[in-house]
């Protein structure tokens, strides 16, 4: 049996001049055309250059040799990624100072933690210090000095043709099962990087298209993410180029965003949604109601997030929903050894393969604080942390890892049972700004690192007098599987605020991408919204969220005007820019509003009981209706149904949309549901 190459990783440690003038001479022009070399700036003319920002455009291509330039800044997802190009045999050159040096090297990349007013020279190296103290005692690792002369491998020669393995075999005929066979029952598709997911699903979908089919349509959180299943599907197909909307044989193959399947009333056809762990189980439960074939495709452990958070929450609504539904995993890599060791020693040191998979045990539990320093130097209490932000969130990437590490405005507070870390919380500080700063902020001509939270709220909600106040902003919660609803997060955010107040801080804060629970959550422990965004965050699927509770007077007083300003706008926005946002959420934004604003004095009330009583059409009373139903929505509790004629009467959804989100025979079922909700809309005196 012949061996597979494997990969290694080389550093070459030294003068950055002398280690790249080594590497062009060992190598011909056809090599160097074969190269992904990692630059911020310079790199030589001859070979494949990205800056880090941008390598994983090039995930799901081929390379013989991997060239990273560490001198200018090293970008931990960056780096994985490239990694992830790299076929069996060929080197990863990662050129660093000497190991020495590269633990007290200013690193350029650095500078994305520098929070105003910091200097790159305030961001202490504790993840380079971590790295290099795992790669010097490595076997997998070749240290070499560019003194010395160095000539790298490379990669077997790449071939153009495409070979599927047998486990790929399996998985088309899968996809194409979903496809052919009987509705409702989808296919969940993972697979760690390099596996060949991506290449499944654009050969199955240009196979079925040429077969005959239809329509196909590929949804993701960003284009980017689908670019390598494009491009396998226009192989199959003998198509030069296309990434929205092509035509295969007699059918078409489209891309869509995740709102854009659930704004508009298209028929979709087969429904492929890659990198699903990136998108909030609502968002793909909705997916779910509304199409009857479909494949989840996700990567477990990958370079952009990680996916087991996803798969244990998503199996749960699957089998409550389409209990039919098959999983399949992808486990053999395509480009490299099953045993390379380079992936191993990949997912040893940016913890990759980090999981929260060890059983709590008894005992009280106690809330304590960590810096980064202790993680740094305690690799199973590090490892413990980050795989409950793997498990519990549906994108941790390395970069993660190295704020983790090497952020000093970071905050991180540990619920332990026993040995066991059953809780983390992150949180950052924001606010506190110097006055010309915050001028330059007001005026647009400053948006400095690091403060967010309170840069959004200021600019966009009107809420200035925040950029003075101090601020934490909780960034991350994450708990055991095995220990939620057990009141651990609380306790976390308990401690937070009492350690807060006793640094004079004015409030906590919190920003994500909004959904019906993790509003619940939030409401339940003080925080009020202060801020919804305009607009659909790709990463998350849903609008973006800000919220406050107050831990002093003048925090208490900020907090409370800018709910009373959200509220005061947000029956507007929801027939304007926010017409999109699903309408249960938007009726709990509304829970709890004062309606003394909304004036349905007797004349009214008796020409909406007319309305109620089906001699009147709705749409020669849209006025009085539009108030009646805020004023219902405001209320709780509230009445079963009110969401379908929300999203009709006050988000102005058109009638078909809403016939299809909510399963309804047509407009006549839709004002048999008004009229009912307006026998219930309150007397005047409650209105308030």
């Amino acid at each position: 049996m012949v061996e597979v190459a494997v990969r290694r990783l080389v550093l070459l440690a030294g003068d950055r001049e002398l280690a790249v003038d080594g590497l062009l001479s060992g190598l011909s022009p056809a090599d160097l055309a074969q190269t992904l070399w990692i630059a911020n700036t310079s790199a030589p003319s001859a070979v494949v250059q990205v800056t880090a920002a941008k390598v994983l455009q090039h995930l799901g291509r081929d390379y013989r040799l991997v060239v990273f330039d560490a001198h200018q800044g090293f970008h931990p997802d960056a780096f994985a990624a490239a990694v992830g190009t790299l076929c069996g045999g060929g080197d990863c050159v990662l050129l660093i100072p000497s190991l020495d040096d590269w633990q007290r090297f200013v690193d350029p990349d650095r500078a994305r933690f520098a929070a105003y007013p910091q200097t790159l020279e305030d961001i202490p190296g504790h993840f380079i210090q971590r790295l290099s103290n795992l790669w010097r005692a490595d076997p997998a690792v070749q240290v070499v000095d560019p003194q010395d002369g160095f000539v790298p491998r490379l990669a077997v020669s790449i071939s153009e043709d495409l070979v599927l393995t047998e486990a790929q075999c399996t998985a088309i005929d899968a996809v194409r099962r979903v496809a052919r066979g009987h509705a409702r029952r989808p296919l969940v598709l993972t697979a760690d990087r390099g596996r060949g997911k991506s290449t499944v699903l654009g050969v199955a979908a240009a196979r079925l298209l040429l077969d005959g089919y239809p329509r196909i349509t590929v949804v993701a959180p960003q284009r980017q993410a689908v670019e390598t299943l494009f491009r396998h599907a226009r192989g199959t197909a003998g198509l030069d180029d296309g990434v929205v909307d092509i035509r295969i044989g007699q059918g078409s193959l489209h891309f869509r965003l995740p709102q854009e399947c659930l704004d508009n009333d298209e028929d979709l056809g087969l429904l492929l949604i890659d990198e699903a762990a990136a998108l909030p189980v609502a968002v793909l439960a909705d997916l779910l109601a509304l199409n009857n074939r479909l494949v989840f495709a996700s990567t477990v452990h990958g370079y952009e997030g990680s996916g087991r958070g996803f798969a244990l929450r998503f199996a749960e609504l699957l089998q409550g929903t389409m209990p039919q539904w098959r999983a399949l995993q992808l486990d053999r890599p395509v480009r490299w050894s099953p045993a390379d060791p380079l992936e191993g020693l990949l997912n040893r040191s940016l913890l990759l393969d980090a999981d929260d998979d060890v059983a709590p045990t008894d005992g009280a539990l106690r809330i304590d604080t960590v810096d980064g320093a202790s993680l740094a130097e305690d690799e199973p209490l590090l490892r413990a942390v980050f795989g409950l932000l793997v498990s519990a969130h549906y994108q941790t990437r390395p970069s993660d890892l190295r704020q983790l590490l090497d952020d000093p405005q970071l905050s991180i507070w540990l619920a332990r049972q026993g040995e066991t870390v059953v809780g983390v919380l992150i949180a950052v500080r924001e606010g506190g700004l110097d006055e010309p700063m915050i001028d330059r902020i007001l005026a647009g001509r400053r948006r400095p690192r690091g403060h967010m939270l309170v840069q959004s709220l200021a600019v966009h909600a009107g809420l200035e007098a925040v950029l003075r106040q101090r601020v934490w902003r909780i960034q991350r919660v994450a708990v055991h599987a095995d220990c939620r609803r057990r009141g651990i997060a609380r306790r976390l955010i308990e401690a937070l605020a009492n350690a807060a107040q006793d640094q004079e801080t004015d409030l906590l804060g919190c920003a994500y991408g909004a959904d019906r629970s993790l509003l619940a959550f939030w409401s339940a422990l003080g925080f009020r919204p202060q801020r919804l965004g305009l607009r659909v965050d790709p990463a998350s699927a849903a609008h973006s969220l800000f919220m406050l509770r107050g831990l002093s007077p003048r925090g208490n007083e900020l907090a409370g005007q800018g709910w009373s300003c959200f509220m005061d706008q947000l029956p507007w926005a929801l027939g304007g820019s926010l017409r999109h946002l699903d309408p249960s959420l938007a009726i709990d934004l509304l829970s709890g509003r004062d309606c003394r604003d909304i004036s349905l004095d007797t004349p009214a009330r008796r020409a909406l009981g007319v309305v109620a009583s089906g001699a009147r059409s709705p749409a020669t009373a849209e006025a009085l209706v539009w108030k009646a139903l805020v004023v219902l929505a405001s209320k709780t509790p509230r009445r079963k149904g009110l969401a379908p004629v929300f999203a009709w009467q006050i988000q102005r959804r058109s009638e078909a949309h809403v016939r299809r989100r909510f399963g309804l025979s047509g407009r006549g079922e839709l004002e048999a549901r008004l009229r009912v909700l307006l026998e219930y809309l309150p007397p005047d005196s409650q209105d308030g």
